[in-house]
Formats: C-alpha cells, sequence, structure tokens
C-alpha cells in the first residue's frame, strides 16, 4: 500500500504541474499521463489482471455509456445556464484550460491521456482499493481521488465532472472488468463533449 500511496502523491504532482502551468499544459498533461502508465505497468499484478481482446459488447457499452454521460452532463449544463449563480463562468474556464486547440492535441487525448487515465485510476489505483475495502468504497474512493487530483486546476465544475465520471467508469470497470470498455466510453464521452457539441454554448 505504501507503493501505492507514493504513486498516487506522484501523479497529483505531475497533475498539479500540468494543471498549474496552462501556457504548457497540452506539452506536460501527455509526458504527465504516460509517465503513470509506466509506473502502472510496474506492478506485478498489472499484468496478471483481465487481459482478454476487446469485444464487440465491450465497444457497444463503451458507446452507449460514453453517450448517456454525456448527456447527463448536457442536462447539468443547461440547468446551470438558468441558474442564479455565476457557476457557467467555471465551464468556459474549463474549455480554457482543456480544450484541444491543435491536431497534436487531439491525438495526445486518444493515444495517451484517455488511455493513461482508465489505466492508472482505474486498473491499477483503483483496483487496489477494491481488492482492500471491497467493491463500493473502493470505486467511492477511487472517484474521489481522481477528482481530487483535479483540485489544482481550481477550478470547482471540472472536480464535480471528475467525482461523476470517475463513479461511473469506475462501476463500469468493477461489472466488466475491461479496460477497452472505459476507455472507449471514456474516449466517445470526450468525443461529444469536445469536437461533436462542446457545452460552450
Amino acid at each position: 500500500m505504501k507503493k501505492t500511496l507514493s504513486f498516487l502523491v506522484l501523479a497529483n504532482f505531475l497533475l498539479a504541474i500540468s494543471f498549474l502551468l496552462t501556457d504548457y499544459f497540452w506539452m506536460l498533461f501527455p509526458v504527465s499521463l504516460f509517465i503513470l502508465i509506466l509506473v502502472s505497468m510496474k506492478d506485478k499484478r498489472f499484468t496478471r489482471l483481465n487481459n482478454r481482446l476487446f469485444s464487440l459488447q465491450d465497444i457497444s457499452y463503451g458507446i452507449l455509456t460514453g453517450t448517456i454521460l454525456y448527456g447527463v452532463f448536457l442536462v447539468a449544463y443547461l440547468i446551470l445556464k438558468v441558474l442564479p449563480f455565476p457557476l457557467i463562468t467555471f465551464v468556459e474556464e474549463l474549455y480554457l484550460i482543456v480544450g484541444p486547440r491543435s491536431w497534436w492535441h487531439y491525438l495526445m487525448l486518444v493515444l495517451i491521456i484517455i488511455p493513461g487515465e482508465e489505466i492508472f485510476w482505474r486498473r491499477y489505483l483503483q483496483s487496489k482499493l477494491v481488492n482492500r475495502y471491497g467493491m463500493l468504497v473502493g470505486v467511492i474512493a477511487g472517484a474521489c481521488l481522481y477528482a481530487l487530483a483535479h483540485t489544482w486546476t481550481g477550478n470547482p465544475m471540472l472536480v464535480a465532472a471528475a467525482a461523476t465520471a470517475g463513479v461511473v467508469w469506475g462501476a463500469l470497470y468493477v461489472w466488466k472488468n475491461s479496460l477497452t470498455l472505459v476507455i472507449i466510453s471514456h474516449l466517445v464521452f470526450n468525443l461529444w463533449l469536445l469536437v461533436i457539441f462542446p457545452l460552450n454554448f
């Protein structure tokens, strides 16, 4: 557990640098996730986890859950727009921080960032928590730690979004034990959020 804690500290350190040095975010964040992929794969148990090839069911569930999760965020965004609170400005700031603006940003998102987040936060960290504390506590704790790592942005909407998505992807991973499923779900969600219908209207 000591090694897991040290990796969690490392993850927060890397994400803090990425989020605080916003001018270099798209260089630092992919590097940070690549490092987290490497440290995750150094764990002996990692290679003993389910390594089955993806199935049509994984792809279908991934597309469906990613779309449904986006729908939940869309509804929440529409509600925020009519509330008499300046919360919508945090959503606008969120796109300024993490919104891709170049072709290679999208490439990093697909090849490193999304797989890296699922490999580290769900497959590595959450699996440790589930084994130690059980499914319910493990998933919730994993989502909380995932959200906590996003507090470095200073953006409460991103923290809330990470907590919500963390619970969904964490539950999916526990349910189907498929890394492919959660990566596809995460990818489809981001496709809706950043490309097809961004929540900045």
